[in-house]
């Protein structure tokens, strides 16, 4: 019998894919335009079809809940990096917060929620994330 934590985890995993899946595609299949964006940026171009790639992988794996805690890791990293190189300075220039910086703290957030909790039952892998001790996990259960 699935809890609502598991559905709530599934909901959280679909919709952190939906948003961060399209980005991954882009630059997957548009090596071209990833290396150029990359470059843009300030980052070496090659970067842009490998972060690309792993952002499909990722967001594949995220779906059917397979090694949500180093999926969720890759995430962070990622969106780490594009915050603190790109979208921070250009929201500091801009005055103001821009939609980019916004959408990725939150996709940060969801990772550290799927990084603690796992992928909940409803999922292929592991229900509970092996990043939580076992004493943390009854007292969750409780």
């Amino acid at each position: 019998m699935y809890t609502s934590k598991d559905y709530a985890l599934l909901i959280l995993r679909l919709t952190t894919v939906f948003v961060f899946l399209p980005h991954g595609l882009a630059k997957a299949f548009d090596w071209s335009m990833a290396t150029g964006m990359f470059s843009a940026m300030g980052f070496p171009g090659f970067f842009g079809p490998i972060i690309g790639i792993v952002e499909v992988i990722a967001s594949l794996l995220l779906i059917v809940g397979l090694f949500t805690p180093w999926t969720s890791l890759a995430i962070l990293v990622i969106m780490a990096a594009a915050i603190t190189g790109v979208h921070l300075p250009a929201s500091i220039a801009a005055g103001s917060a821009t939609p980019a910086l916004e959408r990725d703290v939150v996709l940060v957030g969801a990772a550290l929620m799927l990084m603690a909790f796992g992928p909940g039952a409803v999922a292929l892998g592991q229900r509970n994330a092996p990043m939580v001790n076992a004493a943390s996990q009854r007292s969750m259960e409780q």
